[in-house]
């Protein structure tokens, strides 16, 4: 019994509210719509409240067809748990059907509940470095860009009830596929962009084409200068345990960069440490998260939490012991480096700095990955919300790119987090 069979079994005898209507979980809405076949495709749709019917479907689609590791089945239901439960957030997943009752695509959606508002956007929120569907390798034939606008726009009447539909942080390409969420009308540049490089099958094939020689004498100078103060090893701890103390060690080292940045605590956020930990320690999640340090000496000089998905090692969250002798020799570009060749090593075909603009980033990537935005209302309170949500982005967006007034603000930043230390 295929999948979508099952769960028209499981809903026997559910009625189909109206679509100004929640929809309850595995509810089962048929096309091709007759009123303009040549419009939308011919595909059947459910809608879920829920992850556990859906996770052998999720898995195989990760496995078989295209997505990121942001939309795979473990990062989400971590998410959900951890963080989207504590902020009201209401899963409203939609897959796509094919007529033989195989998944053509998940669309991992949710509903914010707001005081004005109600927000369609995608679940995982800012801990989501990419937000896109997970598509099938069927998709092109038998859906594709060009009519996916005709059945958003039935997803969308099949939805629980909002006003706003705010999608960000969505990259051209799903995997080989074009993003069909690009063909919609009113999608935006994001503030950033995001930027990964192409390794080569062996490291130091790479390095040599990457850095200058004089780079390469520096880096090799900083090496030296390290080595001093100890053994210098990138640690792989094999046990949850070791895990989890060496995400304590990079979370303590990402707070004091917070702090001296002037930036926002992401762990005293409620839940996202609980999401970090419970990520680090799966069984499930084992082959994908990359937990590692560099130790100095027997110190924990730098500290990294990785994503290895589909041939790709995604860098994530990287931290340094800014108080430690080590710092002056760079321990973070030490530890970047030997993550590089250990992405190598291990079979990578892209190493994948992700979203930001950082200078550092343009030392190694020839790839920029342009990343958009898709806003909407679907009502008079919807134009009222999103109109200065929209201002706020182009405005965003236009500092970050100015290579004048980004560096000016970073530096304003700092300095206002240095002397609230101060005042303090």
């Amino acid at each position: 019994m295929t999948p979508l069979k099952r769960m028209h079994a499981a809903s026997a005898g559910m009625s189909i509210k109206p679509e100004s209507e929640a929809q309850e979980s595995a509810q089962i809405l048929t096309g091709p719509w007759r009123e303009n076949p040549a419009a939308a495709p011919e595909v059947r749709l459910s809608v879920h409240q829920e992850f556990e019917p859906l996770k052998a479907v999720w898995q195989e689609l990760e496995q078989s067809g295209d997505c990121t590791p942001f939309q795979t089945y473990v990062w989400l239901t971590a998410w959900q748990r951890h963080i989207g439960t504590r902020q009201g957030v209401r899963p409203a997943i939609v897959v796509g059907w094919d007529t033989s009752g195989n998944a053509l695509f998940i669309l991992p959606l949710a509903i914010r509940i707001g005081f004005f508002c109600n927000r369609l956007s995608w679940l995982g929120g800012d801990l989501c470095d990419y937000q896109a569907p997970l598509l099938s390798k069927k998709f092109p034939a038998q859906v594709g860009s060009d009519r996916f606008a005709a059945l958003w726009t039935r997803i969308r009447g099949l939805l629980p009830a909002h006003h706003i539909v705010s999608l960000e942080r969505m990259p051209e390409q799903v995997g080989a596929q074009p993003n069909p969420f690009m063909a919609l009308d009113g999608v935006r540049p994001h503030a950033c962009f995001a930027h990964k490089t192409i390794l080569k099958s062996d490291w130091e094939s790479y390095y040599g084409e990457k850095r200058s020689s004089a780079s390469r004498k520096r880096d090799k100078q900083k090496r030296r200068k390290t080595e001093e103060l100890g053994a210098v090893t990138l640690v792989t701890p094999d046990t949850a345990e070791a895990r989890l103390q060496a995400l304590d060690v990079l979370m303590a080292q990402k707070s004091v960069a917070f702090a001296r940045m002037g930036v926002a605590n992401l762990f005293d956020k409620a839940g996202y440490r609980d999401f970090y930990r419970d990520l680090a320690a799966s069984t499930e999640a084992a082959d994908m998260i990359h937990v590692c340090y560099l130790d100095v000496g027997g110190k924990v000089a730098a500290a990294n939490w990785g994503v290895s998905f589909a041939g790709r090692y995604s860098y994530v969250l990287a931290s340094y012991d800014e108080t430690a002798e080590t710092a002056k020799y760079g321990p973070g570009v030490i530890q970047l480096m030997e993550l590089m060749a250990h992405a190598t090593a291990t079979g990578h075909d892209e190493f994948d700095f992700t979203i930001g603009d950082e200078a550092y980033k343009e030392q190694w990537c020839e790839v920029e990955v342009r990343l958009h935005d898709h806003r909407e209302p679907s009502s008079l309170l919807g134009w009222v919300g999103l109109g200065p949500e929209i201002a706020y982005a182009a405005v965003k967006r236009f500092i970050k790119q100015s290579p004048l007034l980004w560096p000016r603000f970073i530096r304003m930043r700092a300095m206002a987090a240095k002397w609230h230390v101060i005042g303090a």
